[in-house]
């Protein structure tokens, strides 16, 4: 299997077809519901999403990893998706690809609903599959982390830990569904570990390593991650304010 992933990174020009259209449709959900009516957006959200109460419902495995509560939800998962997606639709085939990104999502929200009686939405898990996939089979892969040139391994431990970790233990941010990050990850280390045992062992070690680093260079992560999430906190402002303008724009369709 490792040789089938490396001439397919080598096969030429890649456009990341898979990627920008599960970045399109997510966006395009996004404006569709959030042009709805609120009483028609909270009922679609209602018989969409992903609970214990519906975990039968096959279709609610699916519906639910594209609906987004916010703007704000939408862009940092999508965000994740630019970055990780990319990366690994250059290491696999696309059924593949697509199989670690439905997968992580579904095994995710059955995570979450064992913990929690919540209703789940979003592609958080979907990504942190990507992610897990991405980072164990390429983890030197250089990832521009704002305006710094980083290792993939520390682009992802950093992902990790500002969403996961540190988040799971602050009680005050509430309403993320930190379960289905951890079942998302945990899927597509899994993925990893099958496609190229070889590959797995070494991208483990390389991220071992770049958490030690990263413990030792903590003052200075905390700098270059203060810098970067103001600059993604008036991104997130201004892409927030364009989403729900075109939302708005077409409610007509409602009419």
């Amino acid at each position: 299997m490792k040789a089938k992933a490396e001439s397919r990174v080598s096969g030429g020009k890649k456009n990341y077809e898979l990627t920008y259209t599960l970045i399109a449709i997510n966006i395009l959900v996004f404006l569709v519901v959030f042009s709805m009516p609120p009483e028609m957006r909270t009922g679609l959200f209602e018989n969409y999403s992903f609970s214990a109460a519906n975990a039968g419902d096959i279709l609610r495995w699916i519906s639910s990893l594209f609906l987004h509560a916010s703007a704000s939800h939408l862009f940092f998962n999508m965000l994740g998706l630019f970055f990780f997606g990319r990366i690994l639709e250059k290491e696999v085939k696309p059924q593949w690809y697509l199989a670690i990104f439905f997968v992580g999502g579904i095994l995710g929200n059955f995570a979450f609903m064992m913990s929690s009686s919540a209703a789940a939405v979003g592609a958080s898990a979907c990504v942190f599959s990507l992610m897990g996939a991405a980072m164990l089979l390429n983890p030197v892969k250089r990832v521009h982390l704002y305006i710094f040139p980083l290792p993939l391994a520390f682009i992802a431990i950093t992902f990790l830990l500002t969403t996961t970790i540190i988040l799971y233990f602050q009680p005050e941010f509430g309403g993320v569904a930190h379960i289905a990050h951890l079942g998302g990850l945990l899927t597509g280390a899994t993925f990893a570990f099958f496609y190229d045992p070889k590959r797995f062992m070494k991208g483990l070690l390389v991220l071992i390593i770049c958490g030690a680093i990263l413990i030792i260079l903590g003052p200075l992560l905390s700098l270059i991650t203060g810098f970067g999430s103001a600059i993604l906190s008036v991104v997130d402002f201004i892409i927030g304010l364009a989403l729900y303008s075109l939302a708005s724009m077409l409610s007509f369709i409602w009419v």
